[in-house]
């Protein structure tokens, strides 16, 4: 039984014949159907957020989903940087610096189609001034950004921490949804959302103060936010 509604469907074909430019591969991690439930094993959304991505692919021929068993496929997940189920990961092998944890519901599937089309057409939904300063991020910068499903406001948030990772090898950004993973959101006090979370690693230090806040704010607050977490000192002028 189809998951997206018979209009939706037809409106993502006709956008996606449009504007979609060259193949884009989607990454799917998750766990395979079993009668035994292995405690620290659940994933209640893998089998919809796999029929989901399987209904998504079959929209475009140019569109492809490789699918991956989060506990078997030990090598991808290790390639990818995936750390829980479900996994939606785009971007070259080797290079999947944007992720969505956890089944894009509501309207949380906008951030979907929007990294879809961003990755396909290879032009930056970001201002050239932006993707400017964030040629001078030098050190790796993880941002993390708390998601629900019926929030109007997380896909804003969500897709331009996506583009800005786009922009630079060094950036990383997990899109999570936060009533799928509660033990992630009390470890980091998330009490509304959206909720963004960055920080790095210093092979000095360890993981240096985190930034973070909740809410929308402009994509010139944002990127700021990444150089005061990315950039070191004495670097090249913002």
């Amino acid at each position: 039984m189809p998951v997206l509604p018979a209009r939706h469907r037809e409106d993502l074909k006709r956008e996606f014949r449009k504007e979609l430019k060259k193949d884009i591969t989607i990454r799917l991690f998750t766990q395979k159907p079993s009668p035994l439930t292995i405690p620290g094993r659940e994933c209640r959304q893998c089998p919809q957020t796999q029929e989901l991505m399987e209904e998504l692919a079959s929209l475009s021929p140019k569109l492809h989903l490789e699918v991956y068993e989060f506990h078997d496929q030990t090598e991808e997940t290790a390639r990818d940087g995936v750390e829980r189920i479900p996994a939606i990961v785009m971007g070259d092998e080797g290079a999947s610096r944007i992720k969505h944890y956890g089944l894009p519901a509501g309207n949380e599937f906008a951030v979907i189609i929007a990294d879809i089309k961003t990755l396909s057409r290879g032009v930056s939904p970001l201002s050239m001034a932006t993707r400017k300063k964030l040629r001078s991020v030098n050190q790796r910068v993880h941002i993390q950004v708390f998601v629900t499903p019926a929030s109007v406001d997380c896909p804003k948030v969500a897709a331009l921490a996506h583009a800005i990772a786009l922009e630079n090898p060094l950036i990383t950004a997990d899109v999570i949804e936060v009533e799928e993973f509660p033990a992630l959101a009390q470890m980091y006090a998330v009490r509304s959302v959206p909720k963004t979370v960055m920080g790095t690693a210093s092979p000095l230090t360890g993981v240096l103060p985190q930034i973070q806040f909740v809410g929308v704010i402009r994509e010139t607050e944002f990127v700021e936010m990444v150089l005061e977490t990315g950039v070191r000192a004495g670097s090249q002028e913002r």
